[in-house]
């Protein structure tokens, strides 16, 4: 695969290493064809320096079935800028060459997206409509205490907090924008509360005996909440707030209906 890049111009220079030859072995284990991987690198300027925003985050893998197809998540510095946690969310979807969501045997709400150039693009484009989940809310959580992963399905995923950054999370977890917070807000360490729930493949929750694993794969609820992303993307940030809001007073459902009710562990 990596000769194959060279053979088309979009790669140059020493061997591989490092995250770029992470995501090759990747897509050749998850029987991704050069032709993605090759439309991915020239249709998004794809190389090697992309993946150092990386190096600098600690890798959390997850591998729930014990087959040796891991996923990995990337636990970001508590300085992270914007910009950074905004590529190193789109890195990560590049990296894992696929999400496992649907692809298990599982029963989903939604068919699995292929991996690829124009999911990539989806994505892109979705984090310049909720720009300011990076822009403003990266810093608001960390500078409230909380912290944040990246996730294989190319949003951020994020726990912890002071009292102010508990009002940001209810019931299972809240969606804003580009993060899901899961809700669980009294970790004394919030890193370490993450790699427990990467690792498990599971959601957690938290009741009156503190966060523990439940049964709904995370692949299933990261889902769900990307589709919610994508809610937030369509409608801007008054104009989902307002959706929402308008179907607590009349009773509707169709936020949650629309990104997959039991996807999101409603059934």
């Amino acid at each position: 695969m990596e000769q194959a890049l060279r053979d088309a111009g979009l790669l140059s220079g020493p061997p591989a290493s490092g995250h770029y030859r992470q995501w090759l072995e990747n897509a050749v284990r998850r029987g991704v064809s050069i032709d993605t991987v090759k439309k991915i690198a020239d249709e998004h300027d794809i190389t090697p320096e992309d993946f150092k925003v990386l190096d600098r985050m600690e890798e959390i893998r997850e591998d729930e079935d014990g087959d040796g197809t891991y996923k990995s998540y990337f636990l970001m510095p508590a300085d992270v800028s914007g910009d950074d946690a905004a590529k190193a969310v789109r890195m990560t979807y590049i990296l894992n060459a696929g999400t496992d969501y649907g692809t298990e045997g599982e029963k989903t709400d939604f068919a699995p997206t292929p991996y690829g150039s124009e999911e990539l693009r989806r994505i892109t484009d979705r984090q310049r409509e909720n720009s300011w989940s990076y822009d403003d809310d990266v810093g608001f959580v960390h500078g409230n205490g909380g912290r944040l992963v990246t996730t294989p399905n190319g949003m951020m995923m994020g726990l912890g907090g002071n009292l102010i950054q508990d009002q940001f999370s209810q019931q299972g977890g809240t969606a804003w924008g580009d993060t899901f917070m899961l809700n669980i807000d009294d970790a004394k360490d919030p890193a370490q509360q993450l790699r427990e729930v990467v690792k498990s493949g599971h959601a957690w929750y938290e009741d009156d005996n503190g966060a523990s694993q439940g049964s709904l794969d995370l692949d299933r609820l990261l889902h769900h909440e990307e589709r919610h992303s994508q809610q937030w993307a369509r409608e801007g940030y008054a104009g989902f707030l307002a959706s929402y809001a308008w179907e607590r007073v009349t009773g509707g459902n169709e936020t949650e209906e629309d990104a997959g009710l039991t996807d999101g562990g409603y059934h």
